[in-house]
């Protein structure tokens, strides 16, 4: 029993130290926390929405409804229509446009899409360390012998 809690690092010992430098899950956590992800791709579907693009793929969705034949959505319940309704559209050319139209924005955006988001990362890295600095700071000095 004894020979096992020699082994058995101390807690000083088990951890390591401490640096300045975040690790990539706490900036991941902060970075989903503070919603930045949802914000690109809340501003990449606003210039979405104001395309030609979208204006024709509302258009295609609305002929495909008028020209169901006859009731055949209005018959069906909401969750067989939609689903009915989105096999029609993946199969559309208007659904094809889209996914044109999402390459060519993200491509010719991808600079100043990889700009914002290093910048983003840059400040909460910095952030952290600051935090971690003022927390070594206020932490009195031990020296792992009391107890």
């Amino acid at each position: 029993m004894w020979q096992v809690m020699a082994e058995q690092p101390s807690n000083h010992q088990a951890k390591p130290q401490q640096s300045n430098q975040a690790t990539t899950e706490d900036i991941l956590t902060i970075f989903k926390r503070r919603g930045l992800f949802d914000s690109l791709r809340k501003s990449l579907f606003t210039d979405f929405k104001e395309s030609p693009t979208h204006e024709s793929l509302i258009a295609a969705i609305e002929s495909l409804v008028e020209s169901d034949s006859s009731a055949t959505l209005a018959t069906r319940n909401r969750g067989k229509a939609a689903a009915l309704l989105e096999g029609s559209v993946n199969r559309s050319e208007a659904f094809g446009n889209v996914n044109k139209y999402i390459d060519e924005h993200v491509s010719t955006r991808n600079e100043e899409l990889r700009r914002k988001i290093e910048d983003m990362v840059r400040q909460i890295n910095t952030e952290l360390r600051t935090t971690t600095h003022q927390k070594d700071i206020k932490k009195p000095e031990t020296n792992g012998d009391a107890e």
